[in-house]
């Protein structure tokens, strides 16, 4: 794939509404959302222990991120560690509290102050350690506790898996005045030891230390002389990442850091930071086995956000029913899905994106140029999973198969990707059911008429047992989000848009749950008006608006229509109707607009959105001739009486009302005073936040108002050219001929043609006239025109 040619998404920010939108984050002078929010994912199925990779997704943002919560492996194994050096008396519990959870100053203030009975007494590692016969490794806790803080006096911890509370526990705290941390020679107390468990924990404090002093010729002195073969304690691994760090020789710590990555969860995010993809095969000339080669290869392919097919060919060589292969494939899938479907269904490129130039020159261009490679990369990623599905067994089976249904429904092969969903058994874990219950609902999309009852209650089936899945893991949000987002552009292709904004406000609140970096979920921006409407004024007819109003009043509603409600359904019905009546508007159909319009609260455009703001001048005097000073904004807007206005105007005729229909046309246009009559935003190109969230493109939509009217002020025209042709006198015809100059300005007012504009009709008459020494100022530019 080549990722030079995507866009980096940067639009100017050309809306004049405050709309309530999340998943925002600003980027200089122009503002963008958030790419791994706006990323499509569904393959989240898993095989093995695969926790503590979650870092290595493939992601826009959340690379080597660790503020997920990782599996505390290497921790469970340390308390185990004292667990078995105590007895089975001491709970592995208790242990953890107090080595993960207890403040160092805690511990060491009950320990000068013989409180450590009483303040513990409830805690089975404590009152063992308690023990006369313990008191050696008592000694040694309350030093590892000590050494917790560094040697600069900044009191940060040298490591610590979670944030400790120590409002009540510091040595500056006034209770704890004058206390000072238990000062220890940790050197001394080695020496004398000769207990093997605590002579290694003893070593481990002072090759950490010693690390952290920059002296790697004691790191790998203590290292050798503690640690090389004695290789049982998980201390061992978190040693040998100290030690790697500390070898000169870059290809052996690549090496050594390889072996960290497979033996310590807690350090496998540090081992693949520092690990160098540059010396893959200097460091494969260490490796003692064919476990060993995979890893690396593995290690590498962890990093690489192109096409690693090659990559996971050599891992299958050496490790093929590992762990890391299965995630690396899950991993190459989800780069996929973000090459094809990521633009495809969203107003975005890739998530991914390296080269920020090249797509400049031809964006339409590139992306079709790249959905073509990354369609014949696909197909390869397949055929290698066929080909070694037969040498799967167990989860991997279930696994590998998942994986193949998925690339076949993104292939369009349909039969075959469902004789491999249907291989899935009941055996397979939660993350494949999610991932079998994802590719049928996929199929169902594509393959069955969608607007019957019937198929829509066999998608709830599956989206409800998924959703199940879901509810219990957060990290899965990504697939019902992205599952939504293409079900609702099925139901689009349907022209049935009521269900298709439905699914897609729907997609959007699942799509605040996946970004690590906001927490969205307490923000319910579709219950905003505009968040609600915003994708049915562009898209929906009347009809489909009826079917929403009917759909709010439905009491008994099917499974599938609870579902696509739940959360996205507007609570008022005049938030409908007035999209509604915007359409018929927009359709000149005055007659629809009225009823519709009539039938809502006469105080619903004072009180609701941003109508008051923009809907608040006399639409039939045009704003193209009103002075500044002049400009009054506390015109009492109803959309049902102007629209009676309007109909009662239509039927007399005259030079007045066809002069007041054309000024109403005229500011009910982009270039009025009333634009909000047939618009929510006011947007003169592409770019706009409303285009970015729900596609359809304003400047694009806008051309199709009232026959063009919006924009190209059509309808202001001809009611301009009418009232002309009817004026008896020099004072209308003026007035007439000054305004059609004015909708042929604007009309072509774009950056481009502005200097270009020539006007069409005659307009030397209007010098002469009141009406162009009322209107002086704003007659400037005709004024250039008849020089």
């Amino acid at each position: 794939m080549d990722l030079k040619k995507y866009q980096t998404t940067m639009r100017a920010f050309n809306l004049l509404l405050v709309l309530a939108f999340t998943a925002l984050k600003t980027i200089g002078c122009g503002w963008s959302e958030n790419a791994e929010t706006v990323r499509l994912a569904m393959f989240k199925a898993s095989c093995g222990n695969v926790a503590h990779l979650h870092p290595f997704c493939y992601s826009a943002d959340l690379y080597l991120v660790t503020t997920d919560e990782l599996p505390l492996i290497d921790q469970q194994k340390n308390c185990n560690e004292w667990v078995a050096k105590l007895g089975k008396i001491v709970k592995t519990t208790d242990v953890y509290n107090i080595l993960y959870k207890t403040s160092s100053e805690e511990f060491e203030i009950a320990y000068t102050t013989k409180k450590l009975a009483t303040q513990f007494s409830n805690n089975t590692f404590v009152q063992a350690l308690l023990l006369p016969n313990n008191a050696t490794l008592l000694t040694y806790l309350v030093a590892a506790k000590s050494n917790e803080y560094n040697s600069d006096g900044a009191g940060s911890k040298w490591e610590s898996w979670t944030e400790l509370n120590y409002t009540d526990y510091n040595y500056s705290n006034s209770a704890n005045k004058g206390y000072a941390s238990i000062p220890f020679d940790t050197d001394e107390k080695l020496a004398a030891t000769t207990d093997v468990f605590l002579k290694q924990r003893y070593a481990f404090l002072l090759l950490r230390q010693a690390f952290y002093e920059q002296n790697p010729a004691k790191v790998l002195k203590l290292y050798n002389q503690y640690f090389e073969k004695n290789t049982i304690s998980i201390l061992h691994a978190w040693a040998t990442y100290y030690m790697a760090l500390c070898t000169p020789n870059k290809a052996l710590s690549n090496y050594y850091l390889s072996k960290v990555f497979a033996q310590s969860y807690d350090k496998a995010f540090a081992s693949r930071q520092h690990f160098n993809s540059q010396l893959v095969t200097q460091t494969l000339d260490y490796t003692q086995n064919d476990t060993e080669k995979g890893i690396v290869y593995a290690m590498e392919a962890l990093r690489n956000p192109a096409p690693a097919l090659n990559q996971l060919k050599n891992i299958y060589g050496y490790i093929p029913h590992h762990d890391y292969f299965n995630f690396l494939i899950g991993r190459e899938i989800n780069k996929l899905e973000d090459w094809i479907l990521t633009p495809k269904y969203t107003q975005d490129g890739p998530a991914v994106k390296f080269n920020y130039e090249i797509w400049y020159v031809d964006y339409a261009k590139a992306v079709k140029e790249n959905y073509t490679k990354d369609s014949l990369y696909l197909l390869e990623v397949k055929t290698f999973l066929i080909t070694i599905q037969p040498q799967s067994k167990g989860q991997q089976r279930e696994f590998i198969n998942a994986a193949i249904a998925h690339l076949c429904y993104m292939n369009d092969e349909i039969k075959l990707g469902t004789a491999y969903a249907n291989a899935i058994t009941s055996k397979a874990n939660a993350s494949i059911q999610l991932q079998k219950n994802t590719t049928l609902s996929l199929v169902l999309l594509k393959q069955n008429n969608i607007t019957t009852t019937q198929t829509k209650q066999q998608l709830y089936t599956h989206f409800a047992a998924i959703e199940e899945i879901v509810n219990n893991d957060k990290t899965l949000f990504k697939t019902l989000y992205t599952l939504c987002r293409i079900a609702s552009k099925a139901y689009a292709q349907h022209n049935d848009q009521a269900t298709a904004g439905l699914l897609f406000l729907k997609s959007e609140k699942l799509k605040e749950y996946t970004d690590v970096y906001y927490n969205y979920s307490s923000a319910n921006y579709t219950h905003y008006f505009y968040g609600v409407v915003g994708y049915f004024e562009r898209f929906a007819t009347v009809t489909d608006m009826d079917n929403l109003i009917t759909l709010l009043h439905t009491t008994q509603k099917t499974d599938f229509e609870k579902y696509i409600c739940t959360g996205t359904l507007a609570d008022n019905e005049n938030w409908y109707k007035d999209v509604k009546g915007t359409i018929a508007f927009r359709n000149n159909d005055l007659e629809l607009a009225y009823s519709t319009f009539a039938s809502m609260p006469s105080n619903f455009w004072q009180i609701n959105y941003e109508f008051k703001n923009y809907l608040n001048e006399n639409p039939f005097f045009p704003k193209a001739l009103q002075l500044t000073q002049e400009r009054k904004f506390n015109y009492s807007f109803n959309k049902a009486t102007f629209v009676a206005k309007l109909l009662q105007l239509q039927k007399l005729n005259t030079v007045t009302s066809n002069m007041q229909l054309a000024h109403a046309y005229f500011n009910v246009s982009y270039w009025g005073n009333a634009w909000m009559m047939s618009s929510y935003e006011q947007s003169s190109g592409g770019g706009s936040y409303a285009d970015y969230k729900f596609g359809g493109g304003q400047a694009e939509l806008g051309n199709k108002y009232q026959n063009g009217n919006y924009y190209q002020l059509t309808l202001a025209q001809q009611y301009y050219r009418k009232a002309l042709q009817l004026s008896t006198n020099k004072e209308q015809k003026a007035l007439a001929s000054l305004m059609l100059f004015e909708c042929q300005y604007y009309a072509t007012s774009t950056s481009d043609t502005k200097n270009k504009f020539t006007p069409s009709d005659n307009f030397k008459e209007i010098y002469t006239t009141a009406v162009y020494k009322n209107y002086s100022s704003n007659c400037g530019t005709l004024a250039y025109f008849l020089k």
